[in-house]
């Protein structure tokens, strides 16, 4: 789903965010992906949308610290909470790109007739209830939102 956050589920302010920034490398990818799965536990999510939220993160990461970057760039990560619905907001000052550009690969088709890529943001969007993209001042903006049962 391609959305402006004003069409997001939710309207959360600014300064409703908890904010972290990373040098994003091979090296530091585990921790940030620790710290988004941390936020999730804070936040009360349960188990089963965690495990979603963080595989969504993890491709996202990837794309970012391949694609964005040459070697290695600076990413900030913003989460927040509201009425069971955990956002993520990933900001990067890399290359710019839309990942809503690219088409949406061919899943049906057999493998050997696919062509190669596409799929990371396949899976982000199949896993997450909305996605979107802005490019502003100068930074990727990419957002992600998935709702959840509290733990109990």
């Amino acid at each position: 789903m391609n959305m402006t956050d004003k069409e997001l589920s939710h309207d959360i302010s600014a300064a409703q965010y908890d904010e972290k920034d990373f040098f994003l490398t091979l090296q530091s990818f585990d921790g940030v992906i620790d710290y988004i799965e941390q936020r999730c536990t804070q936040y009360g999510c349960d188990a089963r949308n965690t495990y979603r939220i963080v595989t969504a993160s993890s491709e996202i990461l990837a794309n970012i610290e391949s694609y964005a970057y040459e070697s290695g760039g600076n990413i900030q990560i913003r989460t927040c909470v509201c009425e069971n619905t955990i956002r993520i907001v990933f900001i990067d000052d890399g290359a710019p790109f839309d990942p809503f550009s690219v088409q949406e690969p061919e899943v049906s088709a057999p493998l050997s007739e696919r062509e190669p890529g596409g799929l990371g943001i396949y899976i982000v969007r199949s896993l997450m209830d909305s996605v979107s993209y802005r490019y502003e001042n100068g930074q990727n903006v990419l957002t992600i939102e998935k709702s959840f049962q509290a733990d109990e």
